[in-house]
């Protein structure tokens, strides 16, 4: 449990550091085999959302966390990067406002960073 704290610890002051804007993680581990955690971030360009993108890897990586597998492209304006417990979503506003994750997973405890 606190090794899971520790990663999103990580992963949030990555984002925030980087100007990400409306940081929140929805924890979706009662309702979902997926993963324990999505962290939502949004980026206000392509060139923003990799430097998100570096960020958060680069800091992932100097804890010791090592992504299972990564999609997307800020071309196309998202961006998921799996860490098996966290699953981070880097997006563009109107393509998060698109694919509405807080509102597909409206039931499931939200916190805002």
């Amino acid at each position: 449990m606190e090794e899971k704290k520790t990663m999103l610890q990580v992963a949030v002051a990555a984002l925030q550091d980087k100007k990400g804007e409306s940081i929140v993680q929805l924890h979706i581990g009662e309702r979902s085999v997926i993963a324990d955690d999505f962290l939502i971030v949004s980026g206000n360009s392509h060139s923003q959302m990799d430097a998100l993108l570096d960020g958060v890897e680069e800091a992932m990586g100097r804890a010791g966390y090592t992504p299972r597998d990564r999609e997307g492209s800020s071309d196309g304006g998202w961006i998921l990067i799996d860490y098996n417990d966290l699953v981070i979503h880097i997006f563009l506003r109107e393509m998060r406002e698109f694919y509405d994750l807080e509102h597909t997973w409206r039931d499931v405890t939200r916190t805002a960073y």
